[in-house]
C-alpha cells in the first residue's frame, strides 16, 4: 500500500502493491538509531575534548549556523504560508469558484508505453475531474499506439460518452517529451482559445484526486496576477520499503520547499507532473518554442539543446516574464512511481538524481543572471544557495575525515553524533508538516544531502550530457578526448582547491610565510647564477 495514512479508493487496487505493515520495522530501526545515538554521545563524554576540539566545531559550526538558519527560513516561511496566509487563499478562492468558472479547460498528457491498467486509471480520474468541474474541456492525449486510442474510447464511453469532452489522440515522433508537448499546444493554438481558459499539464503516470480541477482552477479566478499553478504530490510506489520512504521523503521536502517559495508567489519549478497554466502563456508561441528547443550556449560545450527538464523551462519562461506562481498544498497528484531497476536502489536513485540535478544546474544559471529585481530577491538568493549548498554540505564530512586522520579517530565520532541529532530533528520537522514520519528518513535525509551534492558537483561539470530514462533519448556525450581532459581536470582541481581552503579556514594547513618564500626564492636565484 502507498506510503501514510491516505485511504486511496479512487487509485485501482492492481496499482496498489500490497506489502506487510512496516511498524515492526520502524519500531527496530527507531530503538538501533537512538540507542546507537545516545551510546555514541555517552562515548564522547568519556574523553577528555581532543585537541583543537574548540577549531573544530567553530569551523564546522560556522556553516553549520549559515546552513540551518536558512533551512529554518524556509520552515518559518512553509508555517506562515500553510498556517496563515493560504487558508485566506484557499476562502477567496471558494468563494469565486462558488459564482464563476473559467470558459473552457484544455488537458495535455504525456504518455510513453504506459501499462493499460495506468493508462485506464490516469485518464478515467482525469475525465471524472472534467465532469466535477462542468465545463468544454479539451484534453490532447500524446499517445504511443493504436491500443490507446481504442482504450481512449472505451474509458470515454464508461464515464457516459460526455459530449461536452473532445479528446484529440496525438502520436508522439519518439525523439522526447519536449516535441510531444509542442505539438500538443500546437494543436490547442490552431483552436484560438479564449483568455478566460487554462490549460493542464500532465504526466501520464499522474492520477489526480477526486475533485483536483474544482479545487484548483478556482484560484485563477480569485487571484488574477497568478500564471501557473503547482499542486501538492504524492506517491504509490512500487519497491520496497527503502524505495517508499525516499519518494516520501523527497514529496516532504517539496512540500516545505513549495510552501515556503509560494509565499512571494514564485516557486523553483513548475512541475510536468501536474500543474496548471493560463493558457494565454502556454499558447505563446515563444513558450511553445522554448519547450520545443530550448538550449543554452556553454563556454566549454558550446550550444546544445535540452533533452528533459520541460518543467524547468516551463518555469523558466514565467520567471524571465515576472509571471506570478502558486502552490496549492490541500490538493495532491498521486505519481506512479517505479525505480528505473527496483532491486538496485543506489544506481537507480542516482540515475534519477542526475537527470533531476542536471536539470536544475543548465537552467538556475540563466535564472540567477535574470537578477533580484526579475526573480525577487528571496526567490533569487534561493537559487543562488542552490549553487552555494552543494558544496557546504561537503564541509562537515571533509573536515571530520581531515580531523580524523591528523588528530584523533574520535573527531568523526562528533561529526556522526552531529549528523545523528540534525537529521532526526529536520526529519522530525518534515514529518509533522507531512503527516508522516519514518526512521529511514535520518539516513535517506543525509544520503540525498551529501551524496546528491557530489552529484550536483558532478554535473555543473557535465552540463551537456543528458537522458531520459524511459524514453532512451539522450543529449551530448563527452567523447572528445580534450573535452573529457579538461572535464576531469577542471573537476578535480575544484575538489582540491576546495579542500586546501577548508584546511587552512579549520587551521589543518597553514600558508606559508611570505618571508620564508622570499629568501627561499633569492637563494634560488643566486644559485642559478
Amino acid at each position: 500500500m502507498p506510503s501514510g495514512l491516505d485511504k486511496l479508493d479512487f487509485i485501482p487496487q492492481a496499482l496498489q502493491e500490497e506489502t506487510p505493515s512496516p511498524w515492526r520495522l520502524e519500531m527496530f530501526l527507531g530503538f538501533v538509531y537512538l540507542s546507537l545515538t545516545i551510546a555514541a554521545i555517552a562515548l564522547i563524554a568519556e574523553f577528555s575534548p581532543p585537541k583543537r576540539a574548540a577549531t573544530f566545531f567553530s569551523t564546522v559550526g560556522m556553516i553549520a549556523v549559515w546552513r540551518y538558519s536558512w533551512m529554518m527560513t524556509h520552515f518559518l516561511r512553509a508555517w506562515v504560508f500553510l498556517k496563515h496566509r493560504f487558508p485566506t487563499l484557499r476562502f477567496d478562492a471558494d468563494e469565486a469558484g462558488s459564482r464563476l468558472k473559467v470558459e473552457h479547460v484544455y488537458a495535455i498528457v504525456m504518455s510513453y508505453k504506459v501499462d493499460p491498467v495506468e493508462y485506464h486509471a490516469v485518464y478515467d480520474a482525469l475525465i471524472k475531474n472534467v465532469l466535477d468541474y462542468g465545463v468544454p474541456t479539451t484534453i490532447v492525449a500524446s499517445v504511443t499506439s493504436h491500443r490507446d486510442r481504442h482504450l481512449m474510447k472505451q474509458i470515454w464511453e464508461e464515464n457516459g460518452s460526455p459530449q461536452n469532452i473532445e479528446i484529440v489522440t496525438q502520436f508522439q515522433l519518439g525523439d522526447g517529451k519536449r516535441s510531444a508537448m509542442a505539438m500538443a499546444l500546437r494543436v490547442i493554438s490552431r483552436r484560438a482559445p479564449s483568455l478566460n481558459s487554462v490549460t493542464v499539464f500532465m504526466d501520464g503516470d499522474i492520477i489526480l484526486e477526486p475533485g483536483a480541477l474544482r479545487r484548483t482552477i478556482p484560484f485563477f479566478i480569485s487571484q488574477p496576477d497568478i500564471g501557473a499553478i503547482t499542486t501538492n504530490n504524492d506517491s504509490v510506489v512500487s519497491g520496497d520499503h527503502i524505495t517508499r520512504e525516499w519518494y516520501t521523503l523527497r514529496y516532504a521536502q517539496r512540500h516545505i520547499l513549495m510552501a515556503s517559495m509560494a509565499l512571494s508567489k514564485r516557486l523553483l519549478v513548475l512541475t510536468g507532473r501536474y500543474s496548471i497554466f493560463r493558457t494565454k502563456y502556454a499558447t505563446d508561441p515563444a513558450f511553445i518554442e522554448m519547450l520545443d528547443n530550448d538550449n543554452i550556449t556553454h563556454w566549454r560545450f558550446g550550444k546544445f539543446k535540452f533533452v528533459s527538464g520541460d518543467d524547468k523551462s516551463t518555469w523558466y519562461y514565467c520567471m524571465q516574464r515576472g509571471v506570478k506562481m502558486l502552490y496549492v498544498p490541500d490538493v495532491k497528484a498521486y505519481g506512479l512511481e517505479e525505480l528505473p531497476d527496483r532491486d538496485r536502489f543506489f544506481l537507480s536513485s542516482k540515475g534519477l538524481m542526475i537527470r533531476w540535478f542536471g536539470n536544475m544546474m543548465r537552467t538556475s544559471g540563466r535564472a540567477i543572471a535574470l537578477g533580484p529585481a526579475t526573480c525577487g530577491f528571496f526567490t533569487w538568493w534561493a537559487l543562488v544557495d542552490q549553487r552555494l549548498s552543494m558544496w557546504t554540505s561537503l564541509v562537515g564530512p571533509l573536515l571530520a575525515v581531515m580531523f580524523a586522520l591528523i588528530l584523533s579517530p574520535i573527531y568523526l565520532l562528533f561529526y556522526l553524533v552531529w549528523i545523528a541529532v540534525t537529521r532526526l530533528v529536520f526529519s522530525l520537522i518534515f514529518g509533522a508538516s507531512y503527516r508522516r514520519f519514518s526512521f529511514l528518513w535520518p539516513f535517506l535525509l543525509y544520503y540525498n544531502q551529501f551524496y546528491g551534492a557530489l552529484l550536483k558537483i558532478h554535473m555543473s561539470f557535465r552540463l551537456n550530457t543528458q537522458g531520459w530514462n524511459r524514453q532512451k533519448v539522450a543529449g551530448a556525450k563527452q567523447i572528445n578526448r580534450l573535452e573529457v581532459f579538461s572535464t576531469v581536470t577542471l573537476h578535480a582541481t575544484a575538489f582540491v582547491l576546495f579542500a586546501f581552503v577548508m584546511g587552512v579556514v579549520s587551521g589543518e594547513f597553514t600558508m606559508p610565510d611570505t618571508t620564508d618564500i622570499a629568501l627561499t626564492f633569492r637563494t634560488l636565484t643566486w644559485a642559478g647564477l
